[in-house]
């Protein structure tokens, strides 16, 4: 059983691309773990032993109520805010303890609606729903995922060597696995002595790797002599364009905005220390091993 007094149950919104590494961390510390799923899924999926599975309508109110009694803590990695906003109020009807919403990324806590894509945006109402229904929070800030971040989709083609970087490749970016986000999150939880005060948002600033998109270019090419490594510096100002052009392509200008926030220094530069120190055993993997890994 986990460590904590305060948590016993848990329950895990979206067992996708984060959702399905928290998963197996959560149950290998003995919280009794219940997984949401869409009614009208047509994911073939194979959960592990120990989970408990319930299926969930998110326009129904009541289904998600029924299906949050007895939960202590929420976990959501959803991508649908309406979904997550509608499971925030009915976490505060079943009487949760805490709500993890789906951050795990840029620290949002202080973007205005000017400055940021729409979907980022979508974080910060997210946090205005727990607030607005009393509800506390425990919002994970880790920088994007080394392991999914490496390649074609955003512009570093390990297959062709061919690397398109926002802006001049200097700005420190904080790097973390999946995996070290799921150890750490559960590792809180599992030690977690009081819960925050619903009014403020308890902030978990994690780190596994600090390093330049120029300094991982250079490991890259160290870890592949063989290859004619190329790389496209886009100006900043063209890159804005790009990601400010939501009408005619959402998602291309959403990665734009993206590597535009990470050039900009949005991954660390938000005022809040790191809590790395909290788990000084925790020995995240630096880019250098998932590189290594990926060749």
């Amino acid at each position: 059983m986990p460590a904590s007094s305060l948590v016993k149950s848990v329950a895990l919104a979206g067992a996708g691309t984060l959702g399905s590494v928290i998963l197996p961390e959560l149950l290998k510390a003995g919280f009794v773990t219940t997984v949401l799923t869409r009614k009208d899924s047509n994911r073939d999926s194979s959960f592990p032993s120990g989970a408990l599975v319930k299926e969930v309508d998110y326009a129904s109110s009541s289904s998600l109520v029924d299906a949050l009694e007895g939960v202590d803590v929420v976990i959501a990695t959803l991508t649908d805010r309406d979904a997550q906003v509608a499971l925030v109020k009915a976490a505060k009807e079943a009487g949760v303890k805490l709500f993890v919403p789906g951050e795990f990324g840029n620290p949002t806590t202080n973007i205005e609606q000017s400055e940021v894509h729409p979907i980022i945006y979508g974080k910060k109402q997210i946090q205005d729903s727990l607030k607005s229904v009393g509800l506390s929070a425990l919002l994970i800030f880790n920088g994007p995922f080394t392991d999914t971040t490496f390649n074609a989709f955003l512009g570093f083609d390990t297959t062709t060597g061919r690397i398109r970087l926002v802006g001049k490749g200097d700005t420190p970016i904080s790097w973390t696995t999946r995996l070290d986000v799921a150890r750490f999150l559960v590792h809180h939880l599992s030690t977690l002595t009081s819960f925050p005060s619903p009014s403020e948002p308890a902030i978990l600033r994690i780190e596994g790797d600090r390093k330049t998109y120029n300094q991982i270019v250079d490991i890259y090419r160290r870890l592949h002599p063989e290859q004619d490594v190329r790389v496209e510096y886009v100006p900043v100002k063209e890159a804005e364009k790009i990601a400010k052009d939501v009408q005619s392509d959402f998602i291309k200008s959403f990665i734009e905005f993206l590597l535009l926030s990470w050039e900009k220094g949005a991954t660390v530069d938000r005022g809040h220390e790191l809590d790395n120190a909290r788990w000084p055993e925790w020995k995240p993997k630096s880019v250098e091993d998932v590189l290594k890994e990926q060749a």
